[in-house]
Formats: C-alpha cells, sequence, structure tokens
C-alpha cells in the first residue's frame, strides 16, 4: 500500500485532484474524497458490495488510508455519491489518460504507428421493479400460464464508452448515457463530442466502431474532428455491402498467409477495394475490406483434446487509404475491436462488478433548498447521480490500478500472477499493520 500510494501521488498527483472532489451535502463531517477514496479502493480491492465496505471502513485500517478520522456507514456512502459532481471525476479521469500520453504508454502496440480507440454501448443493468427518474423503458412479451403473452415493462440503463485498446494500458476515455426518446448513436455522437473537447483530436488516430454506427452523421462528425474510422459492415441489405461482395466473388483474393500459434492454426485470405461511395447521400469514397477466416484451434471434449474448425467471413470498411495503411495492418485494426469487449465491458462486468447495480433508484439523497416559485415551494431531492459517479469512479480504479500493475508492480514483473493477486496482496498488506505513511 506504500508503494501504490507514492505511485499514485508521484506519477498521477492522485492527492491533488482529491481537492477538487465535491457532492451536494451541506456542511458534511466525511469529506467527498474520503468517500471516494473509499469507494476507489473498494474497487482495487474487488470488495463485491457496499455493505463489505462499511465492514471494512468498521474493523480495518482504511479510514487511516483515506484520511478519515472516523469510520463512516454504507449511508454515507449513498448519501454522498447519489449527489457526486460528475464534472470533477471526468477531469480526474482526463488528466489521468493525459499523464499516460504524455508518459508515452500509449506509443507501445501501436497499429501502422497508429492509436486506436473502440467505441461501443452496453447494458448496465434492467429490473422490473426498481427504477429511476432517467431510465429507459421497454416492453418485454412474456409467456403466461395458460400459454398467452403477456407484456411487462422493463427499466435498464445503457452506456456508451470509448477506450484505447492498443497499448498495455487500456483505460476508458469517458462513458455517456442513453437518455430517454434518443438512440445509442445519438449518445455516441455527444460521447465523441465531448472527448475530442476534452483530450483533443490528436489524443488518438482512429476510431473502431460496431455496425450499428454505420451512419453518416458519424461519419460527419468523425471527418470534422479528424478521426480515421475502421467500422464493421453487417448489414447485407446495404448497396455498399452488395457493391462490394459483387466484386470480391468474382476475383481472387489480394492477399492470403496462414497463421500458426500453439493449439490454434489460421488461414486468412484478404480482399480490397477503395473508392466506393458509402451511400446515395453520403457518397464519401471509402475503403472496403473482407476476409474469409478458417481457423483451427484445440477445444477439450472430455479428457481429450480435439482440433475444431470454424469458418468466419468479415467485411470492413474505412477512411483509411491503401497508402497510409495496407491490407494487413487494415485488418488487424478491424479484429482490435474486440479488445475493447475482452479487455473492457467482459473484465469490467466479470471483474469489477460493472452491473451490480450501485445507487440505482436510491432516494436516499440531499435535497434542494425551496425556492420563491410558488411552484417549488418544498425542498426536492437533488438529481441522482449515483450509477454514473460510481461508473466514473470504477473507470479510475480501473486505469490507475492497471497502470500501478502493469508499470509499476515488482510482484506482477518477477511472478506469473493475476491481476486478482495483484489486488489481494494490496488487501492483505492494508490489514497487516497500520500504515506509518502519511495517508493521501
Amino acid at each position: 500500500m506504500p508503494r501504490c500510494f507514492q505511485y499514485l501521488n508521484q506519477v498521477f498527483q492522485f492527492r491533488q485532484h482529491l481537492a477538487h472532489l465535491s457532492d451536494g451535502r451541506r456542511h458534511p463531517l466525511v469529506s467527498p474524497a474520503s468517500v471516494f477514496q473509499a469507494v476507489f479502493f473498494a474497487f482495487v480491492f474487488r470488495l463485491p458490495s457496499f455493505h463489505q465496505l462499511e465492514q471494512e471502513m468498521a474493523t480495518g485500517f482504511l479510514p487511516h488510508w483515506i484520511g478519515s478520522s472516523q469510520p463512516f456507514s454504507e449511508d454515507t456512502l449513498r448519501y454522498s455519491f447519489s449527489s457526486f459532481e460528475l464534472s470533477g471525476l471526468e477531469q480526474m479521469l482526463g488528466a489521468i489518460n493525459q499523464q499516460l500520453k504524455r508518459n508515452k504508454v500509449f506509443s507501445q502496440g501501436q497499429i501502422a504507428g497508429r492509436i486506436l480507440a473502440a467505441l461501443d454501448g452496453i447494458e448496465i443493468l434492467s429490473s422490473y421493479s426498481r427504477c429511476c427518474e432517467s431510465c429507459l423503458e421497454r416492453t418485454v412479451w412474456e409467456q403466461g400460464a395458460h400459454g398467452q403473452k403477456i407484456p411487462r415493462t422493463q427499466y435498464y440503463h445503457r452506456a456508451v464508452g470509448c477506450q484505447i485498446v492498443t497499448s498495455r494500458v487500456k483505460p476508458l476515455l469517458g462513458a455517456e448515457w442513453v437518455q430517454k426518446g434518443e438512440d445509442e448513436v445519438a449518445a455516441a455522437k455527444r460521447l465523441l463530442e465531448k472527448i475530442a473537447a476534452q483530450y483533443g483530436s490528436r489524443f488518438f488516430d482512429v476510431l473502431l466502431l460496431d455496425a450499428l454506427y454505420a451512419q453518416a452523421p458519424v461519419f460527419q462528425l468523425a471527418q470534422q474532428i479528424g478521426w480515421d474510422l475502421v467500422v464493421v459492415l453487417k448489414q447485407e441489405n446495404r448497396d455498399l455491402y452488395q457493391d462490394a461482395q459483387g466484386l470480391f466473388d468474382h476475383r481472387p483474393p489480394d492477399h492470403c498467409w496462414a497463421e500458426t500459434q500453439p493449439g490454434r492454426q489460421a488461414a486468412i485470405r484478404l480482399w480490397e477495394e477503395e473508392g466506393l461511395p458509402f451511400s446515395q447521400g453520403h457518397p464519401q469514397s471509402v475503403r472496403v475490406l473482407h476476409s474469409e477466416e478458417t481457423i483451427t484451434e484445440n477445444h477439450r471434449r472430455g479428457p481429450h483434446l480435439q482440433p475444431e474448425t470454424t469458418f468466419h467471413r468479415w467485411f470492413w470498411i474505412s477512411t483509411l487509404s491503401r497508402s497510409a495503411v495496407s491490407c494487413k495492418q487494415l485488418w488487424q485494426m478491424g479484429h482490435a475491436r474486440w479488445q475493447n469487449e475482452n479487455n473492457g465491458w467482459n473484465d469490467l462486468t466479470q471483474n469489477w462488478g460493472l452491473k451490480h447495480g450501485f445507487l440505482h433508484a436510491c432516494q436516499h439523497r440531499p435535497k434542494l433548498p425551496a425556492t420563491e416559485d410558488a411552484t417549488e415551494s418544498q425542498p426536492r431531492l437533488v438529481p441522482n447521480r449515483g450509477l454514473a459517479a460510481v461508473t466514473l469512479t470504477l473507470a479510475i480504479a480501473f486505469v490507475l490500478f492497471s497502470a500501478f500493475t502493469l508499470l509499476h508492480s515488482k510482484l506482477y514483473r518477477l511472478y506469473p500472477c493475476s491481476y486478482q493477486e495483484v489486488a489481494q496482496q494490496l488487501y492483505r498488506s492494508l490489514l497487516a499493520s497500520l500504515p506509518t505513511s502519511r495517508p493521501p
């Protein structure tokens, strides 16, 4: 823990950022910085819930580390985080990512000398009973006892996130929540505009997108900001898809090669074509890449390993020209988007409790003072920002813990251990003895 705190403070100015955090409470006994650190280390230690965090605050040495004079309960966590100011958390996350960029962390793993970022959406949680003022709604049809279809209203939240995927440390740059009455593309456009304003247009070079975002407004926004695009193409009824398929079906592949790895063999064939119009309404010239991949992998079936062969077909469209990026490099970029699934949303969901539903529909939050307007003569609750605040705190814990483990931890470099083992070592060092170093 002393080494972890020293690294966070010296490299990322962790202590200085805490001074800019605030919430909606008036004259709080526990500072917002202490509340943030408690939740921050709960994610770092992989604690499953706020209930266990409350126990750690009462029995462990965590209050000393976070600079709190006394333990505080789960109610204090909820009361503070449900009214937390998101701007301070967003600025903290942005400053950490910019420091990683200055330290050349993103220079490792580039493809064709370019830094890649991937954007995709995820459903955070859903419920048939609990809802808040920001919940999206949909109708789910279920089968009744007599075979009839019964409609049920389901409440859910969906977010769009952008993540650097080509470096060892893969930080989230930001997240935007889908609002009522809009689709995921509208939230994605809002997030891209926010990222361009916060980080600048040259923070990364290429943006990887799913087929959902293959729309003219997204291409126009990326062209205006200055990002190149690599987008999955799945809509078989589109003119661009049909034109490209018609060209590739009547000629041999442009590139063929085989890859051999332990337990895996792959044969790849690639076709590419430049100068095709994106659509009739947006005739921007794009490059289309098509791949056919035959992959043989060993899978365990009972006590034996058996080779199994699968066939995959992919289409991508890109604004990168052939002179800028080769065909094989563009193929690597297209597959790099899966890093956002594996090392992003999947990791956060499986190991960091992203879908736990922290503070969803929480009514335990401060109230705004009554105004002179007759329509608001009674105090009302502040807007519930708990779910967004916890998600941003999770993103900050994710990037700082990844940076500490991959770039600084001797335990991870010298011994073949996992992220979970590093987190457990930090937790055990917290319980070993009362630390003598100064808290942040």
